[in-house]
């Protein structure tokens, strides 16, 4: 059953902020990590986030965007180059090397792939993000990402308020 706030909108506690994402991705109270892993249920809740945000990019951008042989690499530029177009700072490839502790070559090959694939444009040295980072139901999105934000914030929450107990 949904949660709705007077609004009529799902409230973030709602269990299909998870759901929606795959039953992989829903996590019972009652499972712990083993006791060998430090912290292993704040990281569990992490690496989930983690994966769920990813998804989701894979999801926005389709097969073409996520195609790539090193696509984490390829998103972490896309994501870094996002942040810095979001900011109105074109971003120079040496500065997005250097920034994310990659090969200048790397950075220039995935920039590459980025314009030819639409997403990127270059203005002189700098590279940009165009304007089909504009997806269709963006707002929707969104809120699920902000949704799996604070829903992980709240778990996290409840486990550093308990500090001294196993995870």
């Amino acid at each position: 059953m949904a949660l709705q706030d007077q609004s009529g909108k799902r409230s973030p506690a709602d269990p299909s902020t998870w759901t929606a994402a795959g039953d992989e991705f829903v996590l019972l109270d009652g499972v712990q990590p083993p006791a060998r892993i430090a912290l292993g249920r704040e990281r569990m809740l992490l690496s989930r986030l983690y994966l769920g945000l990813i998804r989701s990019i894979n999801d926005d951008y389709g097969a073409e965007f996520v195609k790539q042989n090193d696509s984490a690499t390829f998103r972490t530029i896309g994501i870094y180059v996002f942040l810095r177009t979001a900011m109105c700072s074109p971003v120079r490839a040496s500065t997005i090397a250097q920034t994310l502790k990659l090969p200048r070559t790397t950075v220039l090959r995935r920039l590459e792939e980025m314009i030819k694939q639409g997403y990127v444009e270059r203005i002189g040295n700098a590279y940009r993000m165009t304007d089909k980072v504009n997806i269709p139901d963006l707002q929707q999105r969104l809120q699920q990402r902000i949704d799996m934000i604070l829903e992980t914030a709240r778990e996290l929450s409840k486990l550093t308020g308990s500090a001294g107990a196993s995870h």
